[in-house]
C-alpha cells in the first residue's frame, strides 16, 4: 500500500513539475514576444524621429534662405527710399530757397513798383502844378500848408491859440485870391475856427504857478494841536454868616474837605491828542505828493487824476491842520478855487476844411490834365 501512495505521489508531482515548466515557458515566450515588439516599436519610432528632424532641418534652411534673401530685399528696397527721400528733401529745399529768393525779388518789384507809382504821381501832379493857368491858385498850396501844420499844433502840441492863429492865416490868404469858389472852402474854415474858439481855454502856466506857490507855503501851516476845553467854574463854597443856613454850611464844609483830598475837573469836550513831529512831518509830505500828482495831471492832461489830487488835499488840510489860522484859510480857499479848473479837453478828431481842400485840389489838378490832353 505504502509503495502505491509514494508512486501516485511521484506521478503527480512530475505532473505538476511539467505544467510549470511549460507555464514558465509559455510567459518566457510571451516576454519574447513582447519585447520584441517594443524593440521593432523603438525602432520605429527612432526612425521615424529622424526624418522627422531630417525633414525639419531642411525645411529650417530653407525657411532661413528665405528670410535673409527677404532681408536682403528689404535693406535694398529700405536704402533706394531712403535716398529717395535724401533726394526729395534736397529737392525741397532747393524749391524753398528759389521760392523765398522769388519773393524777396517779388516784394523788390512790388515796393520799386510803388515807388515809381507814387514818384509818377508827384512827378504828374508837379506838372499839372507848373501848367495851372491861374497863378493864384498856388496860394492853395499854402492853405494846405497852414491847415496841416493847425493840425499837428492841437493834437500833438494841444496849443490852440496857435492853432487859432494859424487857421485864420489860411483864412486871409483865401480871402487874397478872391475866388467865389471857394467860398464853400472858407466856410468850412470859418467853422472849425468858431469851434476852436467855443473850446475851454487852459491856462496851464498859471495852475502849475499857483500849485507851485502852494507846495512853498505848506511849511507855514499851523499844524492842529492839542485844544483843552475850559474847566467849569465851581460852586460858591463860602460859608454863610447867617444861622438859618447851617445845613448849607455844613454840606459846604464837607465839600471843601474833601476835595482838599480829591481834585476832580470837569470838561465838557473831549481832549484831542496831539501829532508827534515825525507824524506832521509825514502830514506835509502827503499834501506835498497831492499837490505834485495834480501838477503832473495838468501837463498829461488827466482830468481825473487832478480832480482826486487836491480832493486828497482839501481833506488833509481840513482834517489836520488849524482851520482858524487865516494862513490856512487861504491855502483851503486857493486849492479849493484850484480845484475847479479844467485841465483836460475834448479836441475835435478832424478839420473841416482839410477833405475839402483835398477834393478841391484834385478837382483842380484834374482839370489842369484835361486842357493839357485837349491841347
Amino acid at each position: 500500500m505504502t509503495d502505491t501512495n509514494t508512486e501516485t505521489q511521484n506521478t503527480s508531482t512530475s505532473e505538476s513539475e511539467d505544467v510549470v515548466n511549460k507555464k514558465r515557458k509559455k510567459s518566457s515566450r510571451l516576454l519574447a514576444i513582447i519585447a520584441l515588439i517594443f524593440i521593432i516599436l523603438l525602432l520605429c519610432i527612432i526612425g521615424y524621429g529622424f526624418y522627422f528632424y531630417k525633414n525639419n532641418v531642411t525645411t529650417n534652411t530653407a525657411y532661413q534662405q528665405k528670410i535673409e534673401t527677404l532681408a536682403n530685399k528689404l535693406e535694398s528696397q529700405v536704402a533706394q527710399q531712403n535716398n529717395q527721400f535724401q533726394q526729395s528733401k534736397s529737392l525741397n529745399d532747393k524749391f524753398k530757397t528759389q521760392i523765398e529768393q522769388l519773393n524777396i525779388q517779388l516784394l523788390d518789384a512790388q515796393n520799386k513798383s510803388k515807388l515809381y507809382s507814387s514818384d509818377m504821381q508827384a512827378l504828374q501832379r508837379s506838372v499839372a502844378e507848373t501848367n495851372i493857368r491861374h497863378p493864384s491858385d498856388w496860394i492853395l498850396s499854402e492853405v494846405e500848408y497852414l491847415i496841416n501844420l493847425s493840425g499837428r499844433k492841437l493834437w500833438l502840441e494841444h496849443d490852440l491859440k496857435s492853432t487859432i492863429d494859424l487857421l485864420s492865416t489860411a483864412d486871409k490868404r483865401i480871402v487874397e485870391m478872391g475866388d467865389p469858389s471857394l467860398n464853400p472852402l472858407r466856410r468850412a474854415l470859418l467853422e472849425d475856427i468858431n469851434m476852436l474858439e467855443a473850446l475851454p481855454q487852459r491856462d496851464v502856466d498859471g495852475v502849475i504857478l499857483a500849485l507851485s506857490s502852494l507846495e512853498r507855503n505848506i511849511d507855514k501851516l499851523v499844524v492842529a494841536g492839542l485844544e483843552v476845553p475850559e474847566i467849569k467854574q465851581a460852586k460858591d463854597k463860602k460859608v454863610s454868616g447867617d444861622v438859618a443856613d447851617w445845613e448849607a454850611n455844613v454840606d459846604k464844609s464837607w465839600n471843601s474837605f474833601i476835595e482838599s483830598f480829591i481834585v476832580i475837573s470837569h470838561r465838557d469836550k473831549p481832549v484831542e491828542a496831539l501829532l508827534s513831529p515825525e507824524q506832521s512831518w509825514y502830514l506835509k509830505e502827503n499834501l506835498r505828493n497831492a499837490l505834485s500828482k495834480a501838477e503832473f495831471a495838468v501837463y498829461r492832461e488827466q482830468q481825473d487824476i487832478y480832480d482826486l489830487a487836491l480832493q486828497n488835499a482839501l481833506k488833509l488840510v481840513a482834517l489836520y491842520y488849524d482851520m482858524e489860522d487865516k494862513r490856512t484859510q487861504q491855502f483851503y480857499t486857493s486849492v479849493k478855487r484850484l480845484s475847479k479848473q479844467n485841465v483836460s479837453i475834448d479836441y475835435p478828431d478832424q478839420f473841416k476844411s482839410a477833405p475839402l481842400l483835398s477834393s478841391i485840389l484834385k478837382q483842380r489838378i484834374s482839370k489842369s490834365f484835361t486842357i493839357e490832353n485837349a491841347e
